[in-house]
Order: structure tokens, then sequence, then C-alpha cells
């Protein structure tokens, strides 16, 4: 679900208007400036698909629970994904009107892949699954740990957030897959 959500955000990152915020930079010379682009439809889409993916999995594993005849707390999991999404938008949108002087690596917290992370620590305490307490976690690591492979933008694009998104998406939907994959071979056939 992540996955998929972290992929439809391409057009509106990519096609929503962009605003720049800059903030002068006194101590390094009369005219330097440090800034920050970002769309504003990523504001409006961004926690609307984070509350929704939080909602679609809370329904599609009360279905499972249901199927299998046992319980879940998918309640505590649900109420947390949305507080987070809210959180990590208001805590986007000031870090977009406060460009970082210098940049400091709590701002990688401030944005829509650390809050799907965040909730799926979340989901791994609620499940007790410490599989997904590790991914989770080499989640986390990737998408707030700056990873550039040397990439310099000297003139952005308005794509350069596609590199991010595929691999934070990548991320997701590789493990996706693999949870699928093992809950298929440990499921015993239907009678």
């Amino acid at each position: 679900m992540f996955a998929a959500v972290t992929f439809a955000a391409i057009p509106f990152d990519r096609y929503g208007h962009r605003v720049l915020t800059c903030r002068p930079v006194p101590t390094i010379g009369p005219a330097a400036r440090v800034c920050s682009g970002y769309s504003n439809a990523a504001f409006v889409y961004w926690p609307i698909a984070l509350v929704l993916a939080y909602v679609a999995i809370a329904v599609f594993s009360l279905h499972l629970a249901r199927e299998r005849g046992v319980g879940t707390r998918v309640l505590p999991y649900v109420i947390v994904g949305i507080v987070i999404a809210i959180v990590v938008t208001a805590a986007s949108v000031w870090a977009a009107h406060s460009p970082p002087l210098p940049p400091h690596p709590w701002y990688r917290f401030a944005g829509p892949a650390a809050g799907i992370g965040l909730g799926l620590l979340v989901l791994a305490w609620v499940d007790r699954s410490v599989t997904l307490l590790a991914i989770a976690a080499g989640y986390l690591a990737i998408v707030v740990v700056p990873i550039n492979f040397g990439w310099v933008a000297h003139h952005p694009s308005r794509w350069a957030f596609l590199p991010h998104l595929v691999i934070s998406g990548g991320i997701l939907l590789l493990a996706g897959i693999g949870f699928a994959l093992a809950q298929r071979t440990t499921r015993p056939p239907r009678a």
C-alpha cells in the first residue's frame, strides 16, 4: 500500500505548483542564501494519501483476521498512523518554509518517507513482528540518511525528487512482495 502511495506521489511532486523559499546566510556572505523548493500539491496529496493508506491497511487487516478467525489490534496502528501523517505534514510545511542553516539530518524526518517508516515501526510493534521491525528500521535508515550516490544538482531539475521516490517506493514494494511470498508459503492449503 505504501509503495503505491509513494509512486502515486510522482505527478503531484512533478506537476504541482513549485514554490521556492529562501533565507539569507549572513555568516557566509551578504548575498548568500539557502533555499528550499517544494510542490504545494504534495502538501495536499501526502496527508490525504497517508490517512487513506492507513485506513485501507486497517480494513485489509480486519478482513484477514476475520477470515482466519483471530482478533487483531489494528485501531492503535490507525490512530498513531493518522497522528504521524498530521505531524509529518506539519513538520514538512515548517521545514519547507524554514530552510536549514546549515542542513541538519533531522530535517529528513520531516517528510512523508520518514512518516511511512515510523508507521511501519508502529505496525511492527502492534503485530509483534521482528521481521517487520528490521525492514522498518532498514527503510528508515535509507530514507533518513542522505544517500545521493554522488549526485550533485548544479541546475536543479523538476525531476530531482524522482530518484528518492523511486528508491523508497522500490524498497517498500520489494518488502511487500517479500511479505506476500512469505505469507503464501506459510498459509495452509484450503480444503
